[in-house]
């Protein structure tokens, strides 16, 4: 386990921390189409790590990552579970204060008249509905493809090598090694803008809490692909907070900040006491 996992971790977080290194130092806007195609490229980086590390520990690409086809009930739960999470913490943000729920923001505004300018005349209850529509589409198909490229290392190839370790020592290590990979992100913008030191320990917070619930998706349907899904989901809706909430405080509100990890450590208290009685 000690070789596979310090080679892994050795070219995971060369590449990745001098790729985001490389665009900060040459001037890169985050917040720019080329700050986009980072961040893209970026979910991929775990993925061409394993498909070193597997070559040079002398193991077949993919053997026991978890690439399976093979669908059950678990598909659909990681599809909408993730769909529902991020609209619950945003429910829970509104009642943090100075903050309130609200269906006339500057954003959504902003977003219907754009629609409009194109031809497309919806209210505001019709453009929430495009984003869940458009959420779990995007959450099955292209989101989930970028989200494989984390989840093949994180929920594929790291759950084999630490598999002495148990559900729940596996699951937090993993969960602390992922946020702590996107702190270059994090620093240059992602998910906290207005608090981007403070959100690189939120951002390790926030996914170990998460890590339990996709090792489960990914122990129950046997497949890292559910893993992904469920990634990607999360992501596709993760920003309808900013959309619905006026007085936003990246610390406090969505599915990233506080009322998403009350919410994650109870799912996480939940996933406890089922495999306690297992």
């Amino acid at each position: 386990m000690k070789k596979e996992l310090t080679i892994f971790l050795t070219i995971c977080f060369v590449l990745s921390f001098g790729l985001a290194g490389a665009f900060y130092l040459l001037g890169g806007d985050y917040s720019s189409i080329t700050g986009k195609l980072l961040a893209s490229g970026y979910m991929l980086l775990p993925l061409v790590s394993v498909l070193v590390t597997q070559p040079l520990c002398h193991e077949k690409v993919f053997a026991d990552c978890g690439v399976s086809f093979k669908f059950n009930k678990w598909w659909i739960i990681a599809w909408f579970g993730m769909l529902l999470l991020p609209i619950i913490a945003t429910l829970v943000s509104a009642l943090m204060p100075g903050v309130e729920l609200t269906l006339d923001s500057d954003l959504m505004r902003r977003s219907i008249d754009a629609l409009a300018d194109a031809g497309l005349n919806i209210s505001s209850l019709g453009f929430i509905g495009i984003q869940l529509v458009g959420a779990l589409f995007a959450g099955a198909t292209i989101n989930a493809l970028f989200a494989l490229g984390e989840e093949i290392a994180w929920r594929g190839f790291l759950p084999r090598v630490m598999s002495g370790l148990g559900f729940w020592k596996k699951s937090l290590l993993i969960g602390a090694i992922w946020g702590f990979w996107h702190a270059p992100l994090i620093l240059m913008g992602h998910n906290y803008p207005s608090h981007p030191v403070a959100g690189v320990f939120m951002m390790i917070a926030f996914c170990t809490l998460l890590s339990p619930a996709f090792m489960l998706f990914r122990e129950r349907s046997g497949s890292v692909i559910v893993a992904a899904i469920a990634h990607g989901t999360m992501n596709a809706i993760a920003g309808i907070a900013l959309i619905v909430l006026m007085g936003y405080n990246d610390l406090l509100c969505g599915v990233c900040g506080l009322a998403g990890m009350l919410l994650l450590a109870l799912i996480d208290i939940v996933i406890f006491a089922r495999k306690l009685n297992n």
